[in-house]
C-alpha cells in the first residue's frame, strides 16, 4: 500500500467546498497546543464538511507552516474565526441555538 497525494484525494476545490451543504457541527478548540492536532482537526473537518472550526485562548491559527503541514489544505476550506475567550464562544453559540429553536 502507498501513501496517496493530495491531488489522489479526489478533494472538493475550495470553491466547490464554500459551496457545498454544509455538517451542521461546530467544533470549540480552546488552548490546544499541538499544531498537529490543530491540522487534523481541520483536515477532519473538511472530510465531514464540518460548519465552522472556533480557535481560541492560546490556540495557534492559520496560517501556520505545522498546521498547513497536517491540514492538507483544509485551512483554506474549512470556515474558522479566532476569538480569544472560549466562555463568550459558547455563550454565543448557545443563544443562537435557542434563537434558531424558537
Amino acid at each position: 500500500m502507498r501513501k496517496l497525494e493530495n491531488t489522489e484525494l479526489e478533494r472538493k476545490s475550495v470553491e466547490d467546498f464554500k459551496e457545498a451543504e454544509k455538517t451542521p457541527l461546530i467544533i470549540v478548540l480552546d488552548d490546544i497546543r499541538s499544531l498537529h492536532n490543530i491540522g487534523s482537526v481541520f483536515r477532519t473537518a473538511d472530510a465531514f464538511l464540518i460548519e465552522k472550526i472556533y480557535l481560541c485562548g492560546i490556540t495557534a491559527i492559520p496560517p501556520n507552516k505545522e498546521i498547513h503541514k497536517t491540514a492538507l489544505g483544509a485551512t483554506e476550506t474549512v470556515s474558522w474565526e479566532y476569538q480569544k475567550d472560549v466562555l463568550c464562544v459558547i455563550d454565543n453559540l448557545k443563544k443562537r441555538m435557542s434563537m434558531s429553536s424558537q
